[in-house]
């Protein structure tokens, strides 16, 4: 059988792909830098992060069902200290610069010089287009996957590593699951595709199965230790209710746009992919069957977990970035139209979002100003406000449930491990002094939104807001009163 050809870059040329890649990602990056309002769902993890430091449990005292790993990254970007918004995100620009450098290696390694640049711009070109202008979870686990594909393929064309290559795969696609679980459908193909080349390496049938076991055991490895560590603390229930069982238990919610939210990945990925097809069709052969199945294998796992918000899309943005890596270097009209897709795509996304981070830190500081006259050193309640709040006021948590999808949102009911509307009630009747609310969520429930706006109508003023947010205090309360 012919063996595998691999393309080994010259260690000069490889360093001025990562450098011109280092650029790309920091022009493309630098404007949202301190911007404390990129996403809701960040916002939510550094404040994890932040309390773990003093001393919080995540799923015990702070409930939400990503794994640990997600919480130890804002956790250590946090650790650092100052300014509590640069911290992660530098550590998600360093990570993307990363993923994309190793996006290059891949593509170069099998298809020269021109398709790596263009495989590792395609990635942080789109990164930002599909919702990854912060630390969403990918930013930082798509430089796990990308690394173990790179090691998959050098095992493939050098059998000799199919052993210390492979391991180190799945160690990588271990703790990439420890961030979010649905890097477990890329690092099973890469155990598929390195069982296959150890049958093509005519391994022994016992040697494959012991191998298989290797791998599948590296890649629990992260996972087990979690739930040993958990366990230990006397928290091993609270842990598999959060990160295994109540996966399954969200709901649906005819309210969510999912059609439109499918339609916009389908949209915003249509020139990638595009690229991509071109790239799978020019590949040689001996790489074709192993990248087109990565990118048919990440697709499953997009379509497998609802709601489809644009950043889910982001692990599949990997393979389909080195194959239209592949494709544009091979194609000067393809390479044309990428580039005019992503120029288009930078200015309807009003980049470089001038002014964006200025506006927010200053409405972030207003609002926390307003909170922090009237709560008194007790604990504000952003019921569907922005959890960035918690973080500026440094203010106590009124609910292990502080992420407003979870007390608002239709599909979480029955999923969060009590009422939803119970522990709603509840922790409104502790009478916060002060909540802030913004624009219900797509999909949110009638019975909680109504309970909300009944309270806030009954005992509470609007004492101030900011761009779609208000902030009400208890009546009868004065601003500075304890």
């Amino acid at each position: 059988m012919t063996a595998l050809r691999h393309r080994d870059p010259t260690l000069p040329t490889m360093a001025a792909t990562w450098l011109v890649l280092a650029f790309v990602a920091l022009a493309l990056r630098l404007p949202d830098i301190g911007n404390p309002l990129i996403d809701l769902d960040e916002q939510f993890y550094l404040l994890v992060g932040d309390r773990m430091l003093h001393g919080a449990v995540p799923y015990v005292d702070i409930w939400d069902r990503k794994p640990v790993g997600l919480f130890l990254i804002y956790a250590a970007a946090r650790a650092v200290g100052g300014d509590p918004w640069l911290g992660y995100q530098l550590l998600a620009t360093v990570s993307a610069i990363v993923t994309a450098g190793l996006i290059a290696m891949l593509a170069r390694t099998v298809a020269g010089a021109r398709a790596g640049v263009g495989a590792g711009a395609i990635y942080l070109l789109w990164l930002g287009f599909l919702g990854g202008r912060g630390g969403q979870s990918p930013v930082f686990y798509d430089a796990l996957t990308a690394g173990a594909a790179l090691l998959v393929w050098q095992a493939l064309v050098r059998p000799r590593l199919l052993w210390r290559g492979g391991i180190a795969a799945m160690l990588a696609c271990g703790i990439a699951m420890q961030i979010k679980p649905t890097a477990v459908f890329d690092g099973g193909w890469f155990g598929v595709a390195l069982l296959i080349g150890a049958g093509r390496a005519r391994w022994r049938m016992t040697a494959i199965g012991a191998y298989a076991a290797a791998l599948v055991t590296t890649a629990l490895v992260p996972t087990l230790l979690a739930f040993i560590v958990y366990r230990a603390m006397g928290h091993g229930e609270a842990w598999w209710f959060a990160t295994i069982e109540s996966i399954f238990m969200r709901g649906f919610s005819p309210a969510e746009p999912i059609a439109g939210r499918l339609t916009g990945i389908a949209l915003m990925l249509l020139v990638p992919v595009g690229a991509a097809l071109l790239g799978a069709i020019r590949v040689e052969r001996s790489a074709r069957w192993f990248l087109i199945g990565w990118a048919v294998v990440a697709l499953v796992g997009l379509s497998a977990v609802p709601p489809y918000y644009n950043h889910y899309a982001l692990p599949l943005l990997v393979p389909i970035a080195v194959l239209g890596g592949i494709g544009i270097a091979g194609s000067v009209a393809m390479t044309g139209v990428v580039a005019a897709a992503a120029a288009a795509l930078l200015w309807l996304s009003g980049y470089p979002h001038l002014g964006e981070r200025a506006a927010n830190r200053a409405g972030v500081a207003q609002m926390a100003a307003t909170v922090d006259r009237y709560r008194g050193g007790e604990c504000l309640f952003a019921v569907t406000g922005p959890p960035a709040l918690y973080v500026a006021t440094r203010s106590c948590l009124p609910t292990r449930y502080p992420f407003a999808p979870h007390l608002t949102l239709a599909s979480e009911t029955g999923a969060i491990g009590v009422d939803q509307l119970a522990e709603l009630r509840r922790t409104l009747a502790t009478r916060p002094p002060v909540i802030v609310t913004g624009p219900p969520p797509a999909g949110a429930s009638a019975a909680s939104i109504t309970l909300i706006d009944a309270v806030l109508a009954r005992d509470y003023r609007a004492v101030g807001g900011w761009s779609g947010y208000s902030i009400h205090a208890l009546r009868h309360r004065p601003a500075g009163n304890p």
